[in-house]
C-alpha cells in the first residue's frame, strides 16, 4: 500500500487555507494545520471535519507565524505524527490599508511579521524538514500586489515582494537537492478578508464606485474564487510539470497585468 503524502498549511483554519486542505484531502494527502485560531473554535472544527470527510487524517495545531518557538512545534509535531512533509503552503496573511505616509509603526509590522517574517519562518522549517528527505515542495503565497505598486497598500506591497524575493533565494539555496519552491501570486479572492467594510471601502477609493458592502462588490469587480487558487496551489504541489521550475512566480490575474 502506497504511503500517504502530507501538506502542512499555515493560516489553515478558513479562506484560501481551508480551500487548500479540501483539495489535497479529496486527492489523498493527509493534512497538518496551523492557524492563529485555536482547534476548538467553531470555525476551525468546520475545516477539520470538512477534511476528514475527505478521508484525510489531520494534524491541527494552534500556531503564530511569528513565534518562532511555535513553528518549531509546529514541524516537529507534523514530523513526529507523519514521519514526512510533502507540500508546504505558506498560507497564513493580514492585509491593512493607509497611504504611505499615514502608516503607524503598528500597521506596518503587523503584516510584515506575519505575511513576510512568517512566510520566511515556515519556509526556513519547511527546508529544514524537507531536506532530512531529499525531496519536497514549498508553495509562497504572494500576490499581484507582489509585482506591482497600489495606492494605500504599501504594506501589503512591501511584504509580498519580499515574499517572491525569500522565494527566489531559497530556490536558487535549495537546488539539486530534490526540493522546489515557487509563488502563486493571485489578484483578489472571495475570502473572508476581503468581506469587510475597510476592504470594501479600499475597493471603492481605488476604482471609484460605491459598493454597499462585500456582495455588491463581488458583482461588480472580478474576483477569484478560492477554489481557482486551490487549483493551481494543487497543481504547483503535485504536478510532474511544476517540478520543471523553481523560484518562480506564477500569477493568477485575471488580465490584470496587461
Amino acid at each position: 500500500m502506497q504511503e500517504r503524502k502530507v501538506v502542512l498549511i499555515t493560516g489553515g483554519a478558513m479562506g484560501q487555507g481551508r480551500a487548500h486542505a479540501l483539495k489535497y484531502a479529496e486527492n489523498g494527502f493527509d493534512v497538518v494545520l496551523a492557524d492563529m485560531l485555536d482547534p476548538e473554535h467553531e470555525t476551525f472544527q468546520e475545516t477539520i471535519s470538512n477534511v476528514r470527510e475527505k478521508g484525510a487524517e489531520v494534524l491541527a495545531v494552534k500556531t503564530n507565524v511569528c513565534s518562532t518557538e511555535d513553528m518549531e512545534g509546529l514541524f516537529a509535531a507534523a514530523w513526529e505524527k507523519f514521519g514526512r512533509i510533502d507540500v508546504v503552503i505558506a498560507n497564513a496573511g493580514v492585509i491593512n490599508f493607509g497611504y504611505t505616509w499615514e502608516l503607524t509603526d503598528e500597521q506596518v509590522e503587523k503584516v510584515i511579521n506575519i505575511d513576510l517574517i512568517g512566510t520566511w519562518r515556515t519556509d526556513k522549517y519547511a527546508a529544514l524538514y524537507m531536506q532530512k528527505q531529499g525531496f519536497g515542495r514549498i508553495i509562497n503565497i504572494s500576490s499581484t500586489s507582489g509585482l506591482y505598486g497600489t495606492p494605500q497598500l504599501a504594506t501589503y506591497c512591501m511584504a509580498k515582494w519580499g515574499v517572491l524575493g525569500l522565494t527566489k533565494t531559497l530556490a536558487k539555496e535549495l537546488k539539486g537537492k530534490g526540493i522546489t519552491v515557487n509563488a502563486l501570486c493571485p489578484t483578489k479572492v472571495k475570502t473572508p478578508m476581503c468581506e469587510t467594510p475597510s476592504y470594501v471601502k479600499f475597493i471603492n477609493e481605488l476604482t471609484g464606485n460605491d459598493f454597499k458592502n462585500y456582495q455588491e462588490m463581488y458583482e461588480g469587480v472580478p474576483f477569484l474564487d478560492v477554489k481557482d487558487i486551490s487549483e493551481m496551489v494543487y497543481w504547483l504541489g503535485t504536478s510532474p510539470v511544476a517540478d520543471k521550475f523553481t523560484g518562480r512566480e506564477v500569477a493568477l490575474d485575471l488580465g490584470t497585468l496587461l
